[in-house]
């Protein structure tokens, strides 16, 4: 059978909308963890190809610096030298990933190249993988191998796309509930709107904070939960989201959130959160684990509106659902 040369995936990025920080294991073995995210049609692209023998290196990678090695053990990049041993590549290899936004950006970005990246090695090598254990795996490299502060939200819109309510148990499985885009009010994602802050910020740092004062922090991240757990039981009842009262839900859980560490956030973003929600805005947060990145903002379309020509300084991002999940679109 003739080898496969080249792959592309592309993967999504996400945004959290309720119960970021319950999904981390520290809080999910011991209380359990409820969040609700979606993935969006900004994504990660990687490119895996079998590297020439002209080239003199085993292995070349393109990202935001570049790197040449004959070891694999001397790879900087933890993620890609990880996912290489995980999936034991044997041949000379070229990587190259480029993204919509920049690395830091409060995305869920690198969970999307994890996922993004496992796909195409195993495409390349001719060999499937389903969404399970691609998920697994993924949660396998950034948390069990390279022991990263984080949790397991991120890997789900990466993996399987679409707006899901997700519930990680005291014993480490995962329940995914899917909202079907019909249960969805479309006005959330027209009248949503991403901005830029201009900053990016290393979630492992902040995170690892937020770890460190765990003790202190329990009943915030069981109020997280709680908000997560509400706009579910509601959600159940009407089969329909009422974006009022998720607004209210997420600005209750920023509140919380920006308790959890002072690194969380800063003067400019709490200024701009503030000025939509007095603008008449459902609900306003800072994505991610905090210090940088993207403010998410929705609400009526004229509210919206009206703070996007208040406001034209500030760099705005539109965004639709994304309901497939990472994905091979070129192979070669």
């Amino acid at each position: 059978m003739k080898n496969i040369d080249l792959v592309v995936t592309k993967t999504p990025l996400r945004i959290s909308f309720l119960g970021g920080g319950t999904d981390i294991n520290y809080f999910y073995k011991n209380f359990g963890g409820s969040v609700l995210n979606c993935a969006i049609n900004k994504y990660v692209y990687v490119t895996v190809k079998r590297h020439s023998s002209f080239f003199e290196e085993k292995i070349r990678l393109n990202y935001s610096i570049s790197e040449v090695s004959n070891q694999l053990s001397k790879v900087e990049n933890n993620i890609v030298r990880e996912c290489l041993k995980l999936t034991k590549i044997n041949f000379p290899i070229y990587i190259s990933t480029v993204s919509d936004v920049p690395t830091g950006s409060g995305l869920g970005g690198s969970s999307s190249f994890t996922v993004g990246l496992l796909k195409a090695l195993y495409c390349i090598q001719r060999k499937k993988i389903n969404k399970k254990r691609l998920f697994e795996q993924a949660c396998k490299i950034e948390i069990d191998i390279l022991k990263e502060p984080i949790g397991k939200q991120d890997q789900i819109p990466a993996v399987y796309g679409g707006f899901n309510f997700i519930i990680f148990n005291k014993d480490e499985s995962v329940k995914l509930i899917k909202i079907k885009k019909n249960k969805i009010n479309k006005n959330l994602f027209n009248n949503s709107i991403l901005i830029w802050t201009k900053s990016t910020r290393s979630a492992s740092d902040i995170l690892q904070n937020q770890k460190i004062n765990f003790k202190s922090n329990v009943k915030n991240l069981k109020n997280l939960k709680s908000n997560a757990d509400t706009f579910y039981n509601d959600f159940k009842k009407v089969k329909k989201i009422d974006l009022k009262k998720l607004g209210n839900l997420i600005n209750k859980s920023w509140n919380e959130k920006r308790k959890l560490s002072k690194k969380i956030s800063q003067k400019k973003i709490d200024q701009i959160i503030n000025k939509s929600i007095k603008l008449g805005c459902y609900g306003a947060k800072l994505l991610g684990a905090g210090g940088g990145g993207f403010i998410f903002i929705f609400g009526k379309k004229k509210y919206v509106n009206y703070f996007k020509r208040k406001y034209k300084n500030l760099d705005y991002l539109k965004f639709k659902l994304n309901t497939v999940g990472s994905e091979v679109v070129t192979i070669i």
